[in-house]
């Protein structure tokens, strides 16, 4: 099991992700948003943790922890694969909590706000994988929820990850992460 509290000097937005959760061009100049962007560096605390699991087949799907999928994209995925990564991340709460108090004073804001933790949750995202999967020959990240795969999956990564314990990820009845701005994820291992 990993984990790691990243500091936020680790964390490089990707000026296209920026720009595509904006819908604005990657070079456009936004007044305030240097300061903006402050704001949500105060309240930020980036966190992942990740586990090394072994895959196995069984009734026609793939088992991970105690749950068994029968998504064809996971088999896709791990058609190769012995073996994948489990990785959930997060920005904290206090992101949640700093959107919603600003949305209240400028929706413009809070937009501008929940497009650049967007980004940087996925800079994070990139940060651990390039960290856990250094030496290994892996696949993308692939989440619960995208494509076939089954979003009950999440609750199983969680658990197997440690991440409610470790970073304070929660889990709605219908399977949406709290805090937000988290991301929970399957990276197959090559052969």
């Amino acid at each position: 099991m990993i984990y790691e509290a990243v500091s936020c000097e680790d964390l490089t937005i990707d000026k296209r992700e920026l720009s595509a959760r904006l819908g604005a061009p990657a070079d456009l100049c936004i007044e305030g948003m240097d300061t903006l962007f402050e704001k949500l560096r105060a309240v930020l605390k980036p966190s992942y943790t990740a586990t090394r699991v072994k895959l196995k087949r069984e009734n026609g799907g793939i088992s991970i922890g105690k749950t068994v999928s029968r998504s064809e994209s996971l088999a896709k995925l791990c058609r190769e694969s012995d073996e994948c990564i489990l990785l959930c991340a997060t920005l904290g709460v206090g992101v949640d909590m700093l959107v919603i108090k600003t949305a209240a004073q400028s929706p413009k804001d809070a937009f501008l706000i929940d497009a650049l933790s967007d980004a940087l949750i996925e800079a994070l995202c990139d940060y651990a994988e390039e960290k856990v999967c250094a030496g290994l020959d892996t696949t993308g990240r692939f989440s619960p929820g995208y494509g076939d795969l089954e979003l009950s999956l999440g609750r199983e990564i969680l658990t197997v990850t440690d991440a409610e314990r470790m970073l304070g990820i929660k889990l709605t009845q219908n399977g949406m992460m709290v805090p937000k701005k988290s991301v929970n994820a399957i990276i197959a291992i090559r052969k």
